[in-house]
Formats: C-alpha cells, structure tokens, sequence
C-alpha cells in the first residue's frame, strides 16, 4: 500500500479459494443494487475475490487522487497479502475499466494477467459534467453549472463539493433536519468521491501498451462500440454481452458472462460471441 493514499485500504478480500485471484474494480454504490464483486464472490466457487473500491478510498481523508496512484496502493496491498504467484484477473466495470488496466500493468511485470472490462467507458469532461448534473437531480434540486474542472484537479473537486453541499444543506433544512447528520455527510462523501475519480480517469494519460503482457477481454453490448484507448481493435478481444444495460447493469447474467471468461468455457471461443 502506497502512503498516497493516506490510512485508507482501497482492497478488501470478500472469498477465498485456491482457483485464479479475481480482482474487481468497482464502485461502492450508494443504493442497494448488488454488486458485482458479491455476485461474483456467490457464484465464483475456488476463486479468491478482491474488491477494488477506489470511491470508498476518495470519500475519506483524500479529496484527489490520480488513477495510477489508486492503481499501485491496490497492487501493494494485494501483492502485500495475495498468492505468491500464478494468474490474476481483473475486471472493471463501466468507469472503473482504466483503474483495472493500470493494475493490470503493474501486476503484469510479475504475473499473467487477464482484463475483463464490461461496458467500458472512459470519462471525458462532458461526463463529469453530465455525473455532477445527476448528482444534483439525486439532491431534488434544480440544475446549477458545474464549476471549472480545469486547473489543479484537488480545487476542481472542492469546488464541486461545495456546490452539493450547499445543495444537500438546503434539502436536509426543508426537512427539518440537520445537514451535518451522519447520513447527509456520507452521501456527501460518497458523490464527492465518486466524481473526484471521474474526474481522475479524465485526467489520466494514456496507458503506455509496449511490450505489454496482458491479455485484454471487452465485453459490452455492441462490439463495434467498444474501444480501448491505445490498443488497436485487433489487440485485444470483443465479446458482445447482451446482459449489459444501462437501467439494470449488475446482474447475475452479467457475472455469469464474466464467469465463462474466468473459465474458459468451451462454448466461448475468441471468434464467438456470448449469447
């Protein structure tokens, strides 16, 4: 674990096994919608599963913190505390895939190394905007402008933080209640934490893919959608995942998609698509 990310663990083991380390790079949701890593952690019988949270990290004592260094506090804690050796997976969800391909490099130099992306997606400053403008609709409040995202990355976040908090005072007071109860700080925390890491996959510069070892999956809805940047379409492998959706992206469908890859199913080859 690196000092950058102060006293807060960004990796939790939920399963053990002796099978392949899976490592998921996912958000910690402020809903009660599964999660990937459980479903995963429910059906993944003999693998080890590891959540990576990089949220749950920038909802505490740090406001900011680039991609690369979430990546190397995850790969210290898990080299730290994992399997000596043999095969790793990681799998990042939606925003969380540039998170998963960082750790995939770090671990790469010392293991073999698959990355399963599901529905990537890789935040522009158009979708920090457009998730700080969701942020607010949570709050049930009208629509205010997102303050500057340019500059140093750690004022960016204050300033949005300072707008939701203003926001999520006003609400708590026409309930009568006070801003600073428990619950109110924490949904505070957790928007702020997760727009700060939007804003650091936006800020993140490309991956470097010389020479690199990993293997690369996407999974998403359509293939001819799916990119990764750096990476030529004829590097990396496409599946097309029908389950993946926008209204209901977790499910057990989806975790079963991730499973077949885990598994090399025999009736999912690299020139077939998931049905």
């Amino acid at each position: 674990m690196t000092s950058a990310v102060s006293n807060q663990t960004i990796l939790r083991q939920l399963t053990e096994g002796d099978a392949e380390p899976v490592l998921v790079a996912e958000f910690r949701a402020w809903t009660t919608a599964p999660r990937l890593s459980r479903l995963l952690g429910g059906q993944a019988g003999g693998h080890p599963i590891y959540q990576v949270d990089p949220v749950g990290v920038l909802s505490g004592d740090r406001r900011y913190l680039p991609v690369r260094d979430l990546a190397a506090a995850a790969v210290g804690e898990f080299l730290a505390s994992g399997p000596a050796g043999g095969h790793v997976f990681i799998v990042g969800h939606c925003s969380a895939s540039a998170l998963s391909l960082h750790v995939a490099r770090l671990l790469e130099a010392s293991r073999d190394v698959t990355a399963i992306l599901l529905g990537p997606v890789w935040p522009d400053e158009e979708h920090v905007r457009s998730r700080f403008a969701e942020a607010l609709s949570n709050f049930r409040v009208p629509d205010r402008p997102c303050p500057a995202l340019d500059g140093d990355p750690d004022t960016a976040v204050a300033r949005m933080e300072q707008v939701l908090k203003e926001e999520l005072d006003a609400l708590a007071a026409s309930r009568g209640v006070n801003g600073a109860a428990k619950a109110f700080g924490e949904l505070l925390a957790w928007h702020r934490g997760w727009l700060a890491f939007l804003l650091a996959c936006h800020n993140d510069p490309p991956i470097a893919w010389e020479n690199a070892a990993t293997e690369v999956i996407a999974l998403s809805r359509s293939t001819a959608d799916v990119n990764v940047p750096g990476l030529s379409q004829d590097a990396y492998q496409r599946y097309q995942a029908p389950v993946l959706s926008e209204e209901d992206p977790i499910t057990p469908e989806l975790a079963a998609c991730v499973l077949a890859q885990l598994r090399r199913s025999p009736s999912i080859t690299a020139k077939e698509t998931i049905q």
